[in-house]
């Protein structure tokens, strides 16, 4: 544990900076969507389809919270490449997200201990 108020003060300025890099990440202008998008393979279930064989229909789909539900849905070939790219950047969002309320109870928790360092008992007689 830092003891020494030069040091917590030094550290509290590398969090803060740090805290303001991720941020920086958050005010991305590229367009995002939420869900994941991911090559779907699954069986229909009619007997002789080849899907029966072990041959697997495949497609490539998003799944997503609506609402209170979890929908999976179809992705046109023409829509792909888009819809990757819209994931990716709310998936980045996310993960930078994460990391400023991480790096936020960092700054936190320094500035308080930075207080505990720094006050002063008064009347001391009475404690």
């Amino acid at each position: 544990m830092i003891e020494d108020l030069s040091e917590l003060r030094q550290s509290l300025g590398r969090a803060h900076q740090a805290a303001g890099r991720t941020l920086r990440h958050l005010q991305r202008r590229d367009p995002m969507t939420p869900g994941s998008f991911y090559l779907q393979k699954r069986r229909c279930g009619k007997p002789g389809c080849r899907c029966a064989r072990g041959e697997l229909h495949e497609a490539w789909v998003i799944s997503r919270s609506l609402g209170a539900t979890s929908r999976t849905l179809m992705v046109p070939a023409e829509q792909r490449a888009r819809l990757r790219q819209l994931t990716f950047e709310y998936r980045r969002y996310q993960r930078a997200r994460a990391l400023l309320a991480k790096r936020q109870a960092q700054v936190l928790g320094l500035a308080d201990r930075l207080a505990e360092l720094r006050m002063v008992r008064w009347p001391e007689e009475a404690l």
